[in-house]
């Protein structure tokens, strides 16, 4: 609005002196236009004066004809005055005005003195080629000032009316084709420095605004997908970081874990032996002795070291799988028919804790090319935790099909036909927070003593290993749904 009052006052001045020149000329023409006409209607009554005066003095006489003058001045005030000169009484002409008499043409002087000043036409009047007389018409000039005033204060009225009417028109032009559509561009530069590039300029205007809303346009465009690309990127350098993190930590936890193998496995087995060798020696107890109640609380405790030691040699059995993974021997195989077999061996603990587990699966799948012991304990690893998931049991489905999902960003997996594999439990679900580090090893969101934290981890090593991947979804109180994708090739 301020460009436009700035516009709108620079030509302001521009436009009232064009327009006071215009009306000062027009006033004038107006007023030379008066002059001329109120002279040739002052010459007119001359020549009509003079050719009666001539008639009757033709007819009744010099005397006649000068009464004729006398009357008729006597008869009002006319704003016109009628006086006859004789040929001798115009000693104060100049000798050029009484030359021109004497040829028979009219002469007009003004006299300004005293204000407004008196027009003066003589008209000659001729006998026989001599100059018989002179009828001598006066005008005062006030008519001529008040015309003058009425046309200049007219003239002025209409010369502010135009500037208003400009200075109105102006604003408005501007208001419409600069301020607004530069406060359009204001805000969308705002909108730009803020991060937001949506909502392009719509100025239909083809001018110089209307070419910077088009170029602003597609500077928005360019910068939302240069800003799209940097988002994308940064993702999945972020993305790369953690991989590279996660790997660093895989190495350094199989390391560990090969390491503490090594070192605990043989005075684990020790310790197991001599356990079982104390459980065997009071199998021979007599147990009517008074000493046998003494040798059944020895058989009860190496009864628990003996299972203690298997649940230890288990998780180091564990930690040996994850720190010495072995490479996928891939072999075409039937996914049905391993899924089948996955679900199987866990029917016993299904049916303790009531859970049903069900397979769905589209016709026509095409084989997998696949390590099926391994795929088998992917299975029962994600199939286990949906079990443990359902206390109060549950229903477990587990579906094959066609797999259309994208690679997350930042995997290294080839886009390639795939099978999807998923299994879906209706259990507690797991967390926004947990959700991204169900994978790294050593991780559980079970009771300390209940979980290694190495299943996932697992089975995460051995999906990439085959060249696919695994996406979960989880809504907290309703359930999870893990699902692999393997390739077919």
């Amino acid at each position: 609005m301020r460009l436009t009052q700035k516009f709108s006052l620079a030509l302001l001045p521009g436009i009232l002196i064009v327009l006071a020149a215009s009306a000062f000329l027009e006033m004038r023409r107006d007023v030379a236009a008066f002059n001329i006409d109120s002279r040739r209607d002052d010459l007119l009554i001359g020549k009509l004066f003079t050719s009666t005066i001539n008639d009757v003095w033709n007819s009744e006489g010099k005397d006649r004809a000068v009464a004729l003058v006398s009357d008729v001045l006597a008869r009002g005030s006319y704003t016109h005055r009628l006086r006859w000169l004789d040929a001798g009484g115009l000693v104060f002409l100049s000798a050029k005005s009484t030359q021109a008499l004497r040829s028979g043409h009219e002469v007009w002087q003004e006299q300004h003195q005293p204000a407004p000043g008196v027009l003066f036409v003589y008209t000659p009047l001729l006998r026989n080629g001599t100059l018989a007389g002179v009828l001598e018409i006066s005008e005062p000039l006030a008519n001529e000032r008040r015309f003058a005033q009425r046309i200049g204060f007219s003239t002025f009225v209409a010369t502010i009316s135009l500037a208003a009417i400009s200075l109105l028109m102006t604003t408005l032009v501007g208001i419409l084709m600069i301020a607004r559509p530069i406060r359009e561009l204001i805000h969308k530069a705002r909108r730009v420095g803020s991060g937001d590039f949506s909502g392009p300029l719509a100025i239909g205007q083809r001018d110089e605004i209307g070419e910077l809303a088009a170029e602003m346009n597609l500077m928005s465009e360019q910068l939302a997908r240069v800003s799209l690309e940097i988002a994308e990127a940064t993702a999945a350098r972020i993305l790369a970081i953690e991989q590279l993190r996660h790997a660093d930590r895989l190495s350094t936890v199989g390391k560990l874990a090969s390491g503490i193998a090594h070192e605990l496995g043989t005075p684990l087995n020790v310790v197991s032996g001599r356990a079982q060798l104390i459980l065997d020696s009071t199998q021979d107890t007599d147990w009517a002795r008074p000493e046998a109640k003494h040798a059944t609380e020895i058989a009860a405790n190496a009864h628990i070291i003996v299972e203690q030691t298997e649940r230890i040699s288990a998780i180091i059995r564990q930690l040996l799988d994850f720190a010495r993974r072995r490479g996928a021997n891939k072999t075409r195989c039937d996914l049905l028919q391993v899924v089948s077999e996955s679900i199987a061996m866990l029917t016993a603990l299904a049916a303790r804790s009531k859970v049903s587990i069900q397979v769905e699966s589209e016709s026509d799948l095409p084989a997998g090319q696949i390590d099926a012991s391994q795929i088998q304990q992917v299975l029962i690893n994600i199939l286990v935790n949906a079990i443990q998931s359902m206390p109060e049991g549950g229903k477990i489905m587990v579906r094959l099909r066609a797999s259309d999902a994208q690679p997350p960003l930042g995997e290294g997996t080839e886009q390639s036909e795939r099978v999807e594999i998923s299994v879906l439990d209706e259990g507690n679900g797991i967390d926004d927070e947990a959700l991204p580090h169900i994978f790294e090893p050593f991780f559980t969101t079970k009771p300390l003593g209940q979980s290694t934290g190495l299943g996932l981890s697992v089975a995460y090593g051995i999906v990439e290993d085959h060249g696919g991947f695994i996406t979960v979804e989880s809504v907290l109180g309703q359930g999870t749904r893990f699902a692999i994708h393997l390739p077919v090739r």
